[in-house]
């Protein structure tokens, strides 16, 4: 079995492109009241299933892909893309598609983004053993160094389906400098990876909030 890859969405125009119809208007705020372990926080749906192997709830005006259906054509058009956009996205998300991901994004953030990036996210499982924690940080380290991305934060913390590894780091990407959080956590012989993307400062409280609901299937 192997050791679970580092899975950058950064998404980059595809991602921005999805999100633009939309007017701009501002999304819900993180709830500061403290829900009941496994229970979807108040403004927030949840989404994923057994055919992803994982759930994570997000916010209720995010839009919403589940990628393990087959058809990424047409999830991708009942969004509203065509033509160029449509290309661009199948290209971002194809490789997501082939492990059953589901990928989800703040369709109103590009409006208010430095440069046009929509905040979105991915989650998928793969197999792989049950490495420890510390491992799995030295692992991902490696892999974002590899990239080029600065690293502020790791450690592992405590979800509501148990426990994970977060990852805090910087990455420039197509001359935008993505701000990426990652949740790694393992359950039943697979590590469910979840990324979350944005180009704009202080939303680490929502991406935390987000992180803490990931729950393998």
């Amino acid at each position: 079995m192997r050791r679970p890859a580092v899975w950058l969405a950064a998404c980059g125009l595809a991602c921005t492109v999805a999100a633009s119809p939309s007017p701009a208007v501002p999304s819900a705020p993180p709830t500061t009241q403290s829900p009941t372990p496994g229970a979807v926080p108040q403004g927030f749906k949840r989404i994923g299933g057994p055919a992803n192997g994982l759930t994570v709830a997000i916010p209720q005006d995010w839009v919403a892909l589940d990628l393990s259906k087959g058809d990424l054509d047409k999830s991708l058009k009942d969004i509203g893309l065509s033509g160029d956009a449509l290309e661009q996205a199948k290209r971002s998300l194809r490789p997501l598609a082939a492990n059953k991901a589901v990928w989800a994004s703040d369709r109103t953030s590009a409006a208010t983004s430095p440069n046009r990036f929509a905040t979105n996210l991915n989650a998928f499982c793969q197999e792989s053993p049950d490495i420890p924690a510390e491992q799995v940080i030295a692992d991902v380290r490696k892999q974002l160094g590899q990239l080029g991305a600065t690293i502020s934060q790791t450690g592992e913390v405590t979800i509501d389906s148990g426990t994970a590894v977060r990852v805090v780091y910087r990455l420039p990407s197509r001359g935008i400098d993505i701000r990426g959080t990652q949740y790694y956590t393992h359950s039943s012989g697979r590590t469910c990876i979840l990324t979350l993307s944005t180009d704009k400062d202080g939303l680490q409280p929502l991406f935390d909030q987000i992180g803490r609901t990931l729950r393998p299937q």
